[in-house]
């Protein structure tokens, strides 16, 4: 049997359009001292959500940092670094390092610092990248022609034998906060790292797809329609009551 109410709801979500808002802007980040992300953060390239895409002739050292005893996880939304004419595995344009600790000193993370990889057209994101300590540092250089941008989820875990009461454990075993877990807060990040905390969501999409796409289609055009008529009938009856009450008077 299918699963109509979370097909509908599902459908409700895209409808919204919800998008995954940006906490920080990478690029008034630069050399600071360091960021705390809290729970998890979201950052985006650029300077605003207008100018999202990362300046020219950057040398842009980032540092985040949580609470002692935890570590940071980066899941990426999208990643465009962009390439050199060898592609990604040639030389690179602009790089994008990683590294564990406070500074570019420390060991590097990432095993790939350019290339584009939009998880949401090609099928394949970028490599989650977990630190060891409760810092991590990004290292951004640019040339003086920048058209690219990337965004990620930096999330604070812990990696304890048991997890805190108001903490979810994920399949991979980290620990984050309750409230970034689809099925209680309804988010539908990744900051696990294995997508285990939106399994709720995973299960809706299975339920939508198993419906097959004329019933989809079928249900979102009803959807629209339901919206027309609702708007119309509610502008009838304000017109109605406006026409009646210029009667009385």
């Amino acid at each position: 049997m299918y699963n109509w109410t979370g097909a509908v709801y599902l459908l409700l979500c895209l409808a919204l359009v919800r998008a995954t808002s940006t906490d920080y802007y990478f690029d008034n980040l630069c050399n600071r001292t360091e960021t705390m992300i809290g729970k998890a953060s979201v950052i985006e390239s650029g300077t605003s959500f207008s100018n999202t895409y990362y300046g020219e002739n950057l040398n842009c050292e980032v540092t985040l940092s949580t609470t002692a005893g935890r570590k940071i996880l980066l899941t990426w939304l999208s990643y465009d670094v962009e390439p050199g004419v060898g592609g990604p595995y040639g030389p690179c344009d602009d790089t994008l390092m990683i590294y564990n600790g406070p500074s570019a000193s420390g060991a590097t993370l990432n095993t790939e610092n350019c290339g584009t990889y939009l998880s949401s057209v090609d099928g394949f994101r970028y490599e989650t990248i977990a630190s060891t300590s409760n810092k991590i540092t990004l290292l951004l250089t640019s040339n003086d022609f920048s058209f690219s941008n990337f965004k990620f989820i930096a999330t604070s875990f812990s990696t304890a034998d048991t997890c805190a009461s108001d903490e979810f454990r994920c399949d991979n075993g980290r620990c984050i906060s309750e409230t970034l877990t689809y099925d209680t807060y309804l988010d539908f990040d990744d900051n696990c790292g294995d997508n285990s905390d939106s399994e709720g969501f995973t299960d809706v999409v299975k339920d939508v797809l198993a419906l097959g796409l004329g019933i989809v289609i079928a249900i979102i055009i009803g959807c629209i329609v339901a919206g027309i008529l609702i708007c119309v009938g509610c502008g009838c009856l304000c017109y109605h009551c406006c026409c009646k009450n210029s009667q009385i008077v």
